[in-house]
């Protein structure tokens, strides 16, 4: 991590002392200090409670420019400070955030009218349209280490029981821990995602998976053939997500399991192309062959199969409407039992203007004008050109009501006693990764000092996590140059949805990513952030 040199030369400016946390108004104020002080240290004391400690921060703006340096601390009266964190920003609000995490571990977003409302990280819910909420394994005790982590990960203290799902399936794994009357929590890690479990004298009370939570995340996870579980004994949550018996949900999952498995024989993958066997095929037609399928929604089924182009990725699909697992493994799996489509590796059509091109384009000149709006040593778009995009996008929302979403995120190298940023080459080859699975229009950009952001347009939430769940899959796959161990959070938010002004679509997704960091597991949906009752 970036650590600029201080100027020990002048003594630092300390600020009165506090008797609580400071408030925003306090860290402005400080950086205003610092600001008009460059090269000296400000400090913010107060008091921690119920100890007898002080804790410190401060801020410090380096001689030769770049965002501000905080540091925040404890220590005894007229002791050396225990150092916990460093970070550099601009923004007051995120620094709150942090210190309000560190001290309370809880964190502040703003509503519409720009008044702040405090976020209870174990109030987080999700539902069966969210993704990837921030309850699954609740916010991480207080440490020095305050980034993203590497994916969700077991407790601490040894298991009451481990093992490998090649050993034990899910589903006799699940009527072991009924049929014992076990109260606790199982946490099952995939490698690519985790979930987890609660349990009470045998009952399930709670499940969370990839990017839903109760019934739905339980038949998602009996989909998973292959990883390591773990029960922790008497771990308990006060969410109560399962509303149905635990035999009928395995009983639908393991359809579920065994429509997947069909799916994946024929060739299905996110890559996958789908397109109508016979497009001249009527309504009614369609409606006598799917009648003899597997029970799915009529209508839902038919509006998927009208979007069938052929030259549409099934992923795409997804992203423009994002549906949960259960609905369209079971459409898909009808639509080929009932032989309505084909499944292609390539699109199964030619688009005949990919073969135009105009000569009144000049695309050396755009290539040109793409170079200078990025960073060179990374080729990503630079932070002040990415509020010209952002911008951009803003305006047409407001002239046509254009939904977009922003991802903000993360990456780092784990070292074994800390996390470093990524070297050039490393970072390069990520954003080569991730452009791939970004439409035309995205827009990948450098954003604040040591995150990233990818603007998407014409892109609601849901599918905007769907797509960060898909790059972080990417990037755990092979190994980054020089990397072992990659560390990722991603904050995600959208526009309506979240709100309806570009700056607080911003301090949202930096809210949801904040969040993440500190948290087990790495993509945070704002919408999944609940205030707590008045």
């Amino acid at each position: 991590m970036y650590r600029p040199k201080k100027d020990n030369t002048l003594p630092p400016l300390r600020m009165d002392p506090l008797s609580r946390m400071p408030d925003v108004e306090h860290l402005t104020e400080a950086l205003d200090q610092a600001r008009n002080n460059e090269g000296r240290l400000v400090e913010l004391t107060w008091p921690k409670p119920g100890q007898n400690l002080q804790l410190l921060l401060t801020v410090i703006f380096i001689a030769g420019g770049g965002d501000p340096l905080w540091t925040f601390g404890e220590r005894e009266i007229r002791q050396p400070i225990n150092e916990l964190w460093r970070y550099a920003s601009g923004d007051p609000t995120l620094i709150y955030n942090l210190v309000l995490a560190e001290c309370t571990g809880e964190v502040v977003a703003n509503d519409d009218e720009s008044q702040q409302v405090v976020l209870d990280a174990s109030k987080f819910t999700s539902n069966t349209t969210s993704s990837y909420s921030t309850s699954l394994l609740g916010m991480q005790a207080t440490s020095g280490t305050r980034y993203p982590v590497v994916n969700s990960s077991k407790s601490s203290r040894d298991a009451t029981m481990e093992g490998q799902l090649e050993d034990m399936s899910i589903p006799n794994l699940l009527q072991s821990i009924v049929m014992a009357k076990m109260t606790g929590r199982l946490f099952v890690d995939a490698g690519n995602a985790a979930s987890e479990l609660f349990f009470e004298d045998g009952v399930l009370l709670h499940a969370s998976a990839l990017d839903v939570a109760g019934d739905q995340a339980l038949m998602e996870l009996v989909t998973w053939e292959k990883g390591k579980f773990y029960f922790y004994r008497d771990e308990k949550t006060i969410q109560r997500t399962i509303a149905r018996r635990l035999d009928a949900i395995l009983m639908e999952g393991i359809t579920l399991l065994d429509q997947s498995k069909f799916l994946m024989e024929q060739g299905l993958k996110m890559e996958s192309y789908l397109d109508k066997k016979y497009p001249n095929l009527s309504e009614s037609e369609f409606d006598g062959r799917v009648s003899a399928g597997a029970p799915v929604p009529a209508e839902l089924q038919k509006q998927f199969y009208i979007a069938l182009d052929g030259c549409t990725s099934l992923f795409d699909l997804l992203r423009r409407k994002p549906m949960v697992k259960k609905d369209w493994v079971a459409i898909i799996f009808n639509l080929v039992q009932c032989d309505l489509i084909t499944i292609s590796k390539k699109p199964s059509k030619i688009d005949k203007t990919s073969f135009l091109e105009s000569s009144l384009i000049d695309k050396a000149a755009i290539e040109r004008v793409r170079t200078l709006l990025a960073r060179p040593e990374t080729g990503i778009v630079s932070y002040p050109n990415f509020h010209f995009f952002l911008d951009q996008e803003f305006t047409r929302y407001q002239l046509y009501k254009v939904p977009c979403s922003l991802i903000v995120f993360e990456l780092r190298m784990l070292l074994p006693n800390s996390l470093e940023p990524l070297s050039i080459p490393a970072m390069k080859e990520a954003a080569s990764r991730i452009r791939l699975m970004l439409s035309p229009l995205d827009v990948l950009a450098h954003f604040e000092t040591i995150s990233y952001a990818i603007l998407l347009p014409s892109t609601e939430p849901a599918s905007a996590a769907m797509l960060a769940h898909r790059i972080l899959e990417n990037l755990r796959g092979p190994l980054l140059p020089g990397v072992d161990n990659l560390a990722m959070a991603f904050g995600v938010a959208g526009m309506p949805d979240d709100c309806k002004d570009m700056g607080l679509l911003v301090s949202a997704a930096k809210a949801s990513k904040l969040v993440a960091q500190r948290n087990n597991y790495p993509i945070v949906m704002f919408k999944d952030m609940q205030a707590p009752n008045a």
